[in-house]
């Protein structure tokens, strides 16, 4: 006779042990893909901080070298000023001024070491715009470059002897602050800031 020993699983058993089964299987596709999504989020804040401190580097550079020597916009009707930061309430370029310190890579070479260089609030981004001479034409070349995106609010600071100012109006001796405060507040609500002092390498 056939007992339950040699009878092998019964219909209830087999049907207990697939739904164990499938239970046990969505729970680990389930941590399985919140482990994917987890190391895609590191990776995205990663190459975050990365793009920040390169492009905080390049601005501590930039203010580190700045200069007191006068310059245009390209084809402005204006006369040449020196360092000039306006309002950060504004858009377009907010900070402009000559920076020295631009090396050449060619040996010999009879190009200037200063260039004219301004930061710029547009849509949202943080732009930084370099002109490969001080004093550019309408047909001088520009490099631009996105230093920050997604900025929901930007403020700017400029700071003189410990007496902090919302915008630094040029003058003619070309005189800049000691410190220039860059607050960053994104869509998200996290704010970055950036002090950066002016002139120590000049």
């Amino acid at each position: 006779p056939v007992t339950r020993s040699t009878a092998g699983f019964t219909l209830v058993e087999t049907l207990v042990a697939l739904a164990v089964t499938a239970t046990l299987a969505t729970a680990g596709t389930l941590m399985m893909m919140q482990t994917l999504q987890a190391s895609r989020t590191v990776d995205a804040r990663m190459d975050e901080v990365r793009s920040l401190g390169s492009a905080f580097g390049l601005m501590r550079a930039d203010f580190s070298e700045v200069t007191r020597r006068p310059s245009a916009a390209p084809d402005a009707y204006l006369p040449a000023i020196g360092f000039e930061g306006l309002k950060s309430d504004k858009t377009g370029e907010l900070v402009s001024f000559v920076r020295a310190g631009w090396t050449d890579p060619v040996i010999g070479s009879e190009r200037s070491d200063l260039q004219r260089v301004a930061y710029a609030y547009e849509d949202g981004n943080l732009i930084r715009k370099a002109w490969l001479r001080p004093d550019p034409v309408r047909n001088t070349p520009t490099v631009e470059r996105v230093l920050i995106e997604d900025i929901e609010t930007l403020e700017i600071q400029y700071r003189r002897k410990g007496v902090w100012f919302d915008a630094w109006p040029a003058t003619n001796s070309g005189d800049y602050p000691d410190l220039i405060r860059f607050t960053v507040t994104f869509a998200d609500s996290d704010v970055l800031t950036l002090n950066c002092m002016l002139g120590t390498l000049s």
